[in-house]
């Protein structure tokens, strides 16, 4: 259904209260702060919190971040993990989050709070700017959508590891970026502002080098104004057109950059379950039921891991119903996605930006260093989110009312039942991120507590036995307390060798 052909309420009168444009635009301000005061309250408790996983060979054991602005240049034209060991040498080019890590280094060596902050003032400007992008979207509407769509998506507990985990600022830049590139080209659209149209082809560039995924906005971009907007396709196909150059120069320097580079691949079966696929039938199998899971942990974002890497999820093949189901249902709503986009059907752009997002991490085209990782969801979960808020509206038939409103009481009021709702997912959603915000304080608490919900993961089991051999044991004097310790590693070790002995 297009957004056009949202059905009004039935038997209901329309509420026709008129505001001058500077109520409307006070309320989208306060909106807009609401939300990102949200994101900042749901995330402050981890700023106080420590290192955990891959902080530490991006930050403090990092020989090139660790040097402050005096490694910025290396940063630019090395691969991500020049700067820790060889063995972890991969064919990624990030400099974004590590030239960040370098500064605050220079001012503030080894402080993981203020790298905590930082990330929590990130995902709060992000929030923010989705609302001013789904705002701009939207603008022939009111600000209902955009305020659920923003509350939805800033409250999703499967966000929490890449907010609490300081190493996927990368995340957070590469969405941060392509969204402020949206906005801008929107902006130009609207108003033909050539400074407009310049920073949106820069963030679009930013977006690229702060992490590889960053390329989907290549396609998402000249969709959403497709889907979004009634320009001529000619102006649109000239912003394309410069995309696809900004695309060109940053793979030229990508190639540049990692062509002296000693690749070590990291698609070894404990990283990456599907690297032990016995043949493609069944590899492909494995991918399109992980696409499942991804699904079901945005449904129900209850049981979340840091890790999902061997055997978190076993080999599946075509036989497997749920695996079957999974496949089915992935390539059906590609196809109604594709026949209906030319309607400019809301549900098959959230399809669309849901698929075409996650594609570069989805282990069906390409292997990856990862099986599976929440951290895949950060941008594709925003598909998720509109479409939610779209059914909503539907379900509560809300759509038609029309009215710009006077203030958020009175949006809230006219759509009480909408927000009643809302109000329940929120707080549930809310409730889970503060829980699981809690297991990121440092590594011990995350590998005690996932190794648990993953119980079937050799790393999760030997990461959690080197913490507390190398950590807690070594440096605790309580005599009970370290031999605590090393039974604990003891058993954690041994776990870890029964599930992958080599």
């Amino acid at each position: 259904m297009s957004k056009k052909q949202i059905p009004s309420k039935p038997k209901a009168k329309e509420v026709a209260i008129h505001v001058d444009p500077d109520a409307l635009k006070k309320l989208k301000i306060s909106l807009g702060i609401i939300i990102a005061a949200f994101a900042f309250i749901l995330y402050a408790q981890s700023i106080p919190y420590n290192y955990t996983m891959d902080d530490h060979p991006v930050i403090d054991l990092n020989k090139i971040t660790t040097k402050g602005f005096a490694g910025i240049p290396t940063l630019l034209k090395t691969d991500y993990w020049y700067g820790y060991l060889e063995e972890f040498r991969g064919p990624v080019y990030r400099p974004s989050s590590l030239i960040i890590f370098a500064i605050v280094w220079q001012f503030s060596p080894n402080n993981p709070h203020i790298y905590h902050l930082i990330n929590v003032i990130l995902y709060s400007i992000t929030c923010w700017i989705l609302f001013l992008v789904l705002c701009k979207l939207f603008e022939k509407q009111n600000l209902l959508f955009p305020f659920v769509c923003s509350l939805l998506y800033t409250a999703h507990p499967i966000h929490t590891e890449v907010v609490d985990n300081i190493k996927s600022l990368d995340e957070i830049l590469c969405f941060l970026f392509g969204l402020v590139s949206i906005w801008n080209i929107l902006r130009y659209l609207f108003s033909n502002s050539i400074v407009s149209f310049i920073l949106g082809g820069v963030c679009f560039f930013l977006s690229l080098i702060s992490k590889e995924s960053g390329i989907t906005f290549l396609i998402l971009i000249p969709l959403m104004l497709f889907v979004f907007t009634s320009y001529p396709l000619i102006k649109l196909g000239k912003i394309s057109l410069t995309l696809i150059l900004i695309s060109a120069l940053y793979f030229l320097i990508r190639m540049e950059v990692l062509k002296s580079t000693t690749m070590h691949i990291m698609d070894s079966v404990l990283n990456n379950t599907l690297a032990g696929a016995p043949d493609f039938s069944s590899r492909e199998a494995t991918a399109f039921l992980i696409i499942l899971k991804y699904i079901w942990l945005l449904i129900f974002p209850y049981n979340l891991s840091c890790d999902y890497s061997f055997s978190t999820i076993k080999i599946q093949t075509l036989s497997n119903p749920i695996a079957l189901f999974a496949f089915i249902l992935s390539i059906s709503l590609f196809i109604f996605a594709l026949m209906n986009i030319k309607k400019k059907n809301i549900v098959s752009f959230c399809i669309l930006f849901f698929l075409i997002s996650f594609v570069p991490v989805s282990n069906i085209f390409i292997l990856i260093g990862a099986t599976m990782a929440e951290r895949f969801m950060y941008v594709p979960s925003f598909g998720f989110c509109i479409i939610v808020t779209y059914f909503l509206i539907r379900f509560n038939k809300t759509e038609k009312i029309k009215c710009k409103f006077q203030n958020l009481y009175q949006m809230i009021i006219v759509n009480s039942s909408l927000f009643v709702i809302l109000f329940i997912i929120i707080g549930l959603y809310s409730i889970r991120t503060f829980s699981r915000n809690s297991d990121w304080k440092d590594n011990a608490t995350i590998y005690a507590h996932d190794s648990e919900v993953s119980e079937n993961s050799a790393s999760v089991h030997y990461c959690y036995g080197h913490e507390l051999f190398l950590n807690l044991y070594q440096n605790e004097k309580d005599p009970k307390m370290k031999s605590d310790y090393l039974d604990k590693a003891i058993i954690e070790f041994s776990k870890a060798v029964s599930i992958l002995p080599t």
